[in-house]
């Protein structure tokens, strides 16, 4: 057994002691549906209630990991009830050089993502016809006003958008956000592609909930150390 394996097992066995089992199993049962394949990138979102709803987007819809990028606007949320779905998604914040969105893109491509802007711009593919089995899918959501800026749309491996049959030609970002979630998690998981995490990082985001989750964790972790 790896060192890595045996280490987190023990810990966790060590935690789940501190948990009811219902607590424990239902974390078990949310993670055995979460993926990584497909991620979510926020470019500059401004609106609270936005940010706010897409995270809730994101755990309901089995997503782990949100990244934000912050040029101009920072990523806030608007309630406590919000931040407490933080604790069961990956927050990563782009916002510390003068181009966080080619950081961004960069950063991703080289963890094997596609990067797909979300736009409706001429040439994109339609919802209903994305081919999700070409690979890792990193989704990038623009500002309410603005979109995506020019260099994440010139810097994009596809263009993705939602077909509209009436007067609209877009929705909100959040809206947007849900569908493409909806339609993306579903087509994912009653096809053949590994979309499941690995146990390592199972494990990971287990200890991770497991902590979040239990009353007085710092002075049971410096137990459990002794």
């Amino acid at each position: 057994m790896p060192y890595y394996r045996e280490m987190d097992l023990q810990l966790i066995e060590y935690l789940k002691s501190f948990l009811n089992e219902e607590r424990f199993d239902r974390m078990i049962e949310v993670l055995n549906r979460r993926t990584e394949y497909l991620t979510i990138v926020l470019e500059d979102i401004h609106y609270s209630q936005n940010a706010s709803s897409i995270i809730r987007h994101c755990d309901a819809f089995g997503i782990q990991n949100l990244s934000v990028i912050e040029n101009r606007n920072r990523f806030k949320l608007k309630n406590h009830a919000v931040r407490g779905t933080m604790k069961w998604v990956n927050l990563r914040s782009f916002n510390e050089l003068k181009h966080n969105s080619t950081q961004a893109v960069e950063t991703l491509r080289s963890e094997g993502y596609r990067i797909v802007a979300t736009s409706p711009r001429e040439g994109g593919t339609a919802l209903r016809d994305f081919d999700l089995g070409k690979g890792k899918t990193a989704l990038f959501f623009g500002n309410e006003r603005d979109g995506l800026s020019a260099e994440i749309l010139e810097n994009a491996d596809e263009y993705l958008h939602i077909p509209m049959e009436g007067f609209v030609e877009s929705l909100n970002i959040s809206a947007s956000c849900a569908i493409i979630l909806q339609q993306m998690s579903d087509n994912l998981r009653s096809s053949d592609i590994p979309w499941t995490l690995d146990e390592r990082k199972r494990n990971e985001i287990l200890i991770e909930w497991m902590k979040g989750s239990i009353k007085k964790i710092d002075n049971i972790i410096a137990a459990y150390g002794n």
